[in-house]
């Protein structure tokens, strides 16, 4: 069976472009919360800064400074907007109706790539800096980008914190961990599709 593919279809950034796009998507979403119950990232900051971005055209004098100012917001929603369109495929999984629910566009093109497998941690070793983890995992088919969440209660499903999105193989290493702090480590690896299985959960104790 064909699986279709939510796209964001903004060759450039034009920031008026993609403000009505990050509206769209938000009005959309937030009107179908039932079929996207855990928007990543979620709804209220994408508001916030599209706000800041439509503030920002509102403004616009031809000063250098607002003319950066809004360059800057633009990249910040588009990078929301790629995000959320990766989150979409996950949940939609190819179908077409639930796509179009979501405020994207829909690719007139089947997806083709799948989803990665299960990932799988060779090992978790002692960062570069104080309570930070550097972690090892088998090279993924299929996979462009890698997510590591952490938690320290594995009895709570909901516990699971996304402390680095759109890693690569060479860049999983995470700070800010808690002394002596029993953490659990988990990565999904990812593409332009969605997110695949996450891996089983490692136990990291940061020194």
């Amino acid at each position: 069976m064909k699986k279709s593919l939510a796209v964001l279809h903004l060759r450039t950034k034009v920031p008026s472009k993609v403000l009505h796009l990050a509206g769209k998507v938000h009005l959309n979403m937030t009107t179908n919360v039932e079929a996207f119950p855990h928007p990543d990232p979620d709804m209220e900051e994408l508001d916030a800064e599209l706000t800041k971005l439509g503030d920002l055209l509102s403004s616009k004098d031809g000063r250098k400074v607002i003319n950066q100012s809004i360059a800057d917001q633009t990249d910040i929603v588009h990078k929301l907007l790629t995000n959320l369109c990766v989150y979409v495929n996950t949940v939609a999984r190819g179908d077409k109706m639930t796509i179009v629910l979501s405020g994207f566009d829909c690719s007139k093109d089947p997806a083709t790539r799948p989803l990665p497998e299960k990932a799988l941690i060779k090992r978790v070793e002692d960062g570069k800096v104080r309570c930070s983890a550097k972690i090892y995992i088998y090279v993924l088919a299929n996979a462009n980008r890698y997510k590591v969440e952490i938690t320290t209660d594995l009895n709570n499903p909901a516990g699971w914190r996304t402390v680095l999105d759109h890693g690569s193989l060479n860049t999983l290493e995470i700070e800010g961990l808690t002394y002596l702090q029993e953490t659990y480590i988990r990565v999904t690896g990812g593409n332009t599709h969605g997110w695949g299985m996450p891996s089983e959960p490692v136990l990291f104790v940061p020194r």
